[in-house]
């Protein structure tokens, strides 16, 4: 457990310190970082998860359904994250900010109707103050990537 956490501390900080020295928007550099966030996360927990997670879901399913669905979650979260760089290069940044706020309260309120999760008061509120939080910070940071880029082409 504290290996885990400590680990992951530092493959964070590798993280950051190799975005300081790449351009930020660089699909690239994206994809670098989330590489090797994946790496490091299957060094971690890929022996046990093959141990246990995987043995147990084919167990459950079948190889081919198992391999089968693997794939598709694969695909719709590539075409997901394509999705979003190009929105974000087509919309001003705090249009995009909404729009992912919207997308985090569309996918609960989805996963109340279709699934028939309960929500007591208490997730009520504790869900509001995350999405409220997430707002929040999703639109000064949009506002700031505004300004800064209107001082770039000023």
């Amino acid at each position: 457990m504290y290996a885990a956490f400590i680990a992951c501390t530092i493959r964070d900080e590798l993280t950051v310190a190799i975005k300081r020295d790449v351009d930020h928007d660089s699909p690239s550099a994206r994809s670098s970082v989330r590489l090797i966030r994946c790496w490091s996360q299957l060094n971690l927990e890929g022996p046990q998860l093959l141990k246990h997670g995987f043995n147990d879901a084919i167990a459950k399913v079948g190889l081919t359904k198992f391999i089968t669905d693997l794939f598709w979650v694969g695909m719709f979260y590539h075409l997901y994250n394509q999705l979003a760089t190009n929105t974000l290069e087509r919309v001003a940044p705090l249009t995009h900010a909404v729009g992912n706020v919207l997308k985090r309260v569309f996918v609960i309120g989805f996963s109340i109707l279709v699934f028939g999760n309960k929500i007591s008061l208490q997730t009520g509120i504790g869900t509001s103050i995350a999405i409220a939080g997430v707002a929040m910070y999703s639109f000064i940071k949009a506002k700031i990537e505004e300004e800064k880029r209107q001082l770039k082409s000023a």
